[in-house]
């Protein structure tokens, strides 16, 4: 082999220390970039999912309601609706209570009064209509603010709490 051939031989071989610190820097400078942006997004999925689990329970708490003829509950669980909800069928239901907690650092609080949802037999909503806000620990992430109608119809809004 000529001299040549050898030399470019060596030069393949692999990088070059200067080659792999820029690297490292530029994989820094986008993770740096990504890395609020993606805590940001998964905050906002915590609130989205959270919001969705209470409205979804609701629903199912009115239609079983009607469905059995009889009422059907929703509480919060020990130490308020922050820790959680509990739907509490009747014994004529053939379904198991269920219990739902908020996301990591998601907060859920019933304005107007703290106390259960009973859905009576024709779907209506015993006591009148109910308004429960979902926040975020981090402040600058949108809420949600749910309410019930006497009816049991229910809506959701974006709310703003700063």
């Amino acid at each position: 082999m000529k001299k040549a051939e050898i030399y470019s031989m060596q030069r393949i071989r692999g990088f070059t220390l200067l080659e792999l610190m820029i690297t490292l820097v530029i994989a820094a400078v986008i993770l740096s970039i990504a890395v609020p942006s993606f805590q940001r997004t998964s905050a906002n999925n915590a609130v989205k999912s959270t919001s969705r689990d209470l409205v979804a329970t609701i629903n199912t708490a009115r239609m079983q309601a009607m469905s059995v003829r009889a009422n059907v509950i929703v509480s919060p669980a020990a130490g308020g609706w922050g820790n959680g909800w509990l739907l509490d069928y009747p014994a004529v239901a053939n379904e198991e209570d269920q219990a739902f907690t908020p996301q990591s650092s998601v907060s859920v609080s019933r304005t107007g009064g703290g106390g259960q949802l009973t859905f009576l037999a024709r779907g209506g909503l015993d006591g009148g209509s109910a308004t429960f806000e979902v926040c975020h620990s981090d402040t600058s992430i949108s809420g949600r603010e749910i309410s019930v109608s006497f009816l049991g119809k229910v809506t959701t809004e974006i709310k703003d709490w700063v």
